[in-house]
């Protein structure tokens, strides 16, 4: 399955004139499978891009590795905070793994993993001393777009609250950490070979979207930032897959 420009832009718009216009997480009338589905439907483009390139084999080995460790991570922290700080869940987001967090965090975290990588492959190439480190900054600087969002959006809450929008430098901290681990294991599987830019359409999908979340709600500085990262990751998406 290909993913051609014009649907992956039209759709990128469409997502940031939803969250913009007319989304709202409170309303009781929508579904508890829209989220679900939204979610899954955000990281497809850079699931199928990862296993078009690496193989199935390889591809999904790879997909089941940063979706189950993040996930137990992510269960560790709910219970001891360690390593983001104390949080819970707070939205019915699918099954509890562990009774701690929804099994769609999964494929939140992700596709916004795989598309740091790929900027980070594009911007200083896939050695091991430079992909790790820009990896870690650019999954930084999405973190920074994305956790305002969520939290304002109620679908988490930290518990003693935060400097940034409400987000403690301890989750920040969590990010670089684990970052480097999972990035490490990224490029242990995948190699040294130049990843295509379409790994990136995930996150691409997903900065649209709360950018147009954050711009309604007057979040400025990660409204800006989060603009910032869509144009940044739009050419690295669009020309960095001479196969597209």
């Amino acid at each position: 399955m290909r993913i051609t420009r014009a649907a992956l832009l039209l759709t990128a718009l469409a997502l940031f004139l939803a969250a913009f216009l007319v989304v709202r997480f409170d309303d009781p009338a929508v579904p508890p499978a829209v989220p679900i589905i939204f979610l899954v439907g955000l990281a497809l483009p850079s699931y199928l891009a990862l296993v078009r390139w690496l193989g199935p084999a390889r591809g999904i080995a790879l997909l089941l590795l940063l979706s189950l460790l993040p996930l137990a991570v992510e269960a560790y922290a709910v219970a001891t905070g360690i390593p983001y700080g104390r949080f819970t869940y707070s939205a019915d987001l699918g099954y509890r793994v562990f009774g701690l967090v929804p099994w769609t965090v999964a494929f939140a975290y992700l596709p916004m993993l795989l598309g740091a990588v790929t900027l980070a492959g594009a911007a200083v190439g896939t050695s091991w001393s430079r992909l790790v480190p820009a990896g870690v900054l650019a999954l930084l600087l999405v973190d920074l777009v994305i956790d305002p969002a969520v939290v304002h959006a109620g679908l988490w809450v930290w518990t003693d609250g935060g400097a940034y929008y409400g987000v403690p430098v301890s989750n920040f901290a969590g990010w670089v950490l684990t970052g480097a681990v999972y990035i490490a294991l990224f490029r242990l599987v995948a190699g040294d070979r130049a990843i295509p830019g379409t790994v990136a359409a995930g996150l691409l999908l997903i900065l649209a979207f709360w950018t147009g979340y954050l711009a309604r709600n007057g979040l400025g500085v990660p409204a800006l930032l989060g603009a910032a990262l869509a144009l940044a990751t739009l050419p690295v998406v669009f020309g960095g897959d001479p196969s597209r």
